[in-house]
């Protein structure tokens, strides 16, 4: 299993060398809005909390939700194989983009936050042992035009499509007085989810130079499975010869309809990356 983690990991270093030295080669004094076609990477990495509330059938019926928290500190350790990265290509004001996040991971600990029944909040059991397993990919693809552009910064707007393919497994057990959860439970899903989502994204640039930036990003929008997603981050930025480095604070949140086992889940943490263009 180590030997499996130590290649993808380095399979996936030697990808995004290979195509970040090909867009720091001509980054520098690249004009995006010249009316050519220029493109963009920016590969990164997030390190989200991931909350959940899913749903438990109990021994003595119906059913209880459970509000979930999985840390970084716990799914690092047990990572199989992740992927992130934004990909861009624009031609002046137009811009067509689309961004990738995969992860894998299993067999992590996680924490119980709340219980919910039918009459509100109820006591959590003692000595609780959770594992949850997670495999996720989020993709989303838009199409933006620059509705304004100055030494200031920059404002996008945008519509698209954003792709949810979720398994997520969790499993229980406590010792404690029966009613509440039982003694044990698990609960896992497979689920499939299709946004249609409009939003703005840009840039505010500070001092003369530009080089300090504020980047920015809010989309929101429903589909076939969720009541409505969201999607925004927010922070600082510095541009280099060879491109961008940022340091951003993201967050990703879907409320479904509650007729299945996972009812909501949210992904938020800091995420680092570099842009390089050519």
């Amino acid at each position: 299993m180590l030997r499996k983690k130590i290649l993808k990991a380095g399979l996936w270093a030697l990808v995004t060398g290979i195509l970040a030295s090909g867009g720091a080669a001509s980054a520098a004094g690249v004009d995006m809005y010249d009316g050519q076609w220029h493109y963009s990477l920016t590969p990164y990495a997030w390190f989200p909390n991931i909350y959940q509330t899913i749903q438990f059938g109990t021994p003595l019926g119906g059913s209880k939700s459970i509000d979930v928290e999985v840390k970084p500190d716990s799914y690092l350790s047990n990572l199989d194989f992740a992927l992130m990265g934004t990909f861009e290509a624009r031609k002046g004001d137009w811009a067509l983009a689309m961004d990738l996040v995969y992860n894998d991971f299993s067999g992590q600990q996680g924490k119980i936050k709340t219980v919910r029944g039918p009459g509100g909040n109820e006591s959590l059991p003692i000595d609780v042992n959770l594992n949850v397993d997670i495999q996720a990919l989020v993709w989303t693809g838009i199409g933006g035009y620059t509705v304004a552009r100055n030494s200031s910064g920059t404002l996008d707007l945008f519509g698209g499509v954003r792709y949810l393919g979720l398994e997520t497994s969790t499993d229980l057990s406590f010792s404690g007085p029966d009613g509440v959860l039982g003694r044990s439970g698990g609960a896992s899903d497979k689920i499939n989810v299709w946004d249609g989502i409009v939003g703005v994204r840009g840039a505010v640039n500070l001092g003369d130079s530009g080089d300090w930036f504020l980047p920015y990003y809010l989309d929101i929008g429903t589909g076939n499975y969720s009541n409505w997603t969201w999607q925004g981050w927010a922070g600082v930025g510095y541009r280099f010869d060879w491109g961008d480095l940022v340091l951003v604070y993201r967050n990703l949140s879907y409320s479904t309809t509650g007729d299945e086992s996972l009812e909501d889940m949210r992904m938020a943490g800091p995420a680092l990356g570099a842009t390089f263009r050519w």
